[in-house]
Parts: C-alpha cells; sequence; structure tokens
C-alpha cells in the first residue's frame, strides 16, 4: 500500500497508531478525534490529519462515515506532497464548501463502484494541494462534545429532548448540532429511521405495510417515497436486490 482510499463506517474507536498517514473527511455524521492528546470534532467542511506513527482514538456519531486516505511516506517526494501532509503535527483544517461537496461526490462514486478506489485517490490527492492549511475551524469544545455525545444516543426522540440532554437551548443547540454533525437533528433521526427499515427489510420477512407502520408511518406510500428518494429504490426492489445478491 503507497496509497489506499475507501469509505468506512464506525461504530466504536480504539487507540493505536500506524505507519502512514490517514486523510479522514466526513461523508455523514462527525467523529470527535483524540491525537495524542490533541482533540477536536470532525465534521461537515473539515479534512483531518493524522502522521504516521501517532497514537489517536476517536469517537464517531451514530451514522459517522468517513472517506479515508492511507498515504505511506515512500508515495512521492516529500517536495511533491500536499502541503497538508508535510506538517509533521496533527491538523484539523477547514475547507470551502465546493471543495467538501467535490470530495464527498468523489466519495459517493467510489462507493456506488463508479470510479476506481487508485483513480480516485490520485484525484482526491490533487483536490488537496487546493487546500489553504492556514485556516483552522473553530476550536473544540465542550458544548460541540455535549452534542456529540446526544448525536450518538439513539433514544433522543426531539429535538427539546436532545437540547435538554445536552444542556443548552434549542436555538443554541440546533445551531451546533448542525456545525458539529454537518446535518440537522431531523436529518440524523430520519438516518436512523432508515437504518432500522434496511435492518427489517434483510432480516425479516415481513410485509413493506407492517415495516412502515411500524416505524411510525401513517401509510406506506408515504415511507415508499422517502425510502426511494433516499436509496434509489423501493423497499421492495431494495429487498430483492439484496436477496439476488445473497444468493449470488
Amino acid at each position: 500500500m503507497s496509497i489506499h482510499l475507501e469509505i468506512r463506517s464506525y461504530r466504536g474507536g480504539d487507540r493505536h497508531r500506524h505507519d502512514y498517514s490517514q486523510i479522514l473527511l466526513p461523508m455523514h455524521g462527525a467523529m470527535r478525534l483524540d491525537v495524542e492528546g490533541r482533540i477536536n470534532v470532525v465534521s461537515s467542511n473539515c479534512v483531518a490529519i493524522i502522521p504516521r506513527d501517532h497514537e489517536h482514538d476517536f469517537e464517531p456519531s451514530h451514522d459517522c462515515s468517513m472517506l479515508i486516505l492511507d498515504v505511506e511516506a515512500t508515495a512521492f517526494a516529500a517536495e511533491a506532497a500536499p502541503a497538508l501532509l508535510r506538517d509533521p503535527l496533527p491538523s484539523l483544517t477547514r475547507i470551502e464548501p465546493w471543495l467538501w461537496r467535490m470530495f464527498r461526490q468523489l466519495g459517493a462514486e467510489v462507493e456506488a463502484g463508479a470510479c476506481r478506489a487508485s483513480d480516485a485517490a490520485r484525484m482526491m490527492l490533487t483536490g488537496l494541494d487546493l487546500v489553504e492549511p492556514a485556516t483552522p475551524p473553530q476550536p473544540w469544545s465542550r458544548s460541540a462534545s455535549r452534542v456529540l455525545d446526544v448525536a450518538g444516543d439513539a433514544q433522543a426522540n426531539s429535538v427539546v429532548e436532545m437540547a435538554r440532554m445536552a444542556g443548552l437551548g434549542q436555538s443554541r443547540f440546533y445551531a451546533l448540532f448542525r456545525a458539529t454533525t454537518g446535518q440537522s437533528p431531523k436529518q440524523l433521526q430520519l438516518g436512523r429511521l432508515f437504518d432500522e427499515a434496511v435492518e427489517r427489510l434483510v432480516s425479516t420477512s415481513l410485509p413493506v405495510s407492517e415495516i412502515a407502520y411500524g416505524l411510525g408511518y401513517q401509510n406506506a406510500s408515504s415511507f415508499n417515497r422517502q425510502f426511494k428518494r433516499r436509496f434509489g429504490l423501493t423497499p421492495s426492489e431494495f429487498r430483492a436486490a439484496n436477496r439476488s445478491r445473497a444468493r449470488g
């Protein structure tokens, strides 16, 4: 491995180190990252760099997935490396929204199999040359930490309840939630609901209408519409495609 790119979903962390540099860019959710005592939140419009041989740990939000680029020191000459990789210290840098969207689209292409990971890795390195290292994000705060804790609590069912759990007013909580996780509380809740929908479609033979009612929908047609908008397939098509892959 000189350069390796992939999408990774996270459900928990463990303290470790590796002998290559790692670049993290959020696809969904957010991650509280601790690199040898330097703590920050990796969320929307940010790119994090973990240099080689730096011990680190992380705590992801419930729906966290990252576009990860692993880069060995021998991948290119030091002077040819993007500026972000020349710094021997870990960093978290705010990037322009258009560039962040470009990286996320690149990750989506890889995830869908429309682009080879090796080609995408080279494109991502080229894009990193456009990032200005001198534009750090707002520093990590205790409020952001509480918001991330609430985002990871599947029992929280409303913005009012989430704000209360975080000890913040609703408007302050909503704004900080978006800044920390890159999405609204409603988007997070929908993500969890569809995670559960997928689990039931894959692991049970319940009728789609029964799954819809069990998830709180008043009618199955609304559930079908939202599911297709999110996945590009109706629930029935999704179930059939999954069974076909399992047989293959």
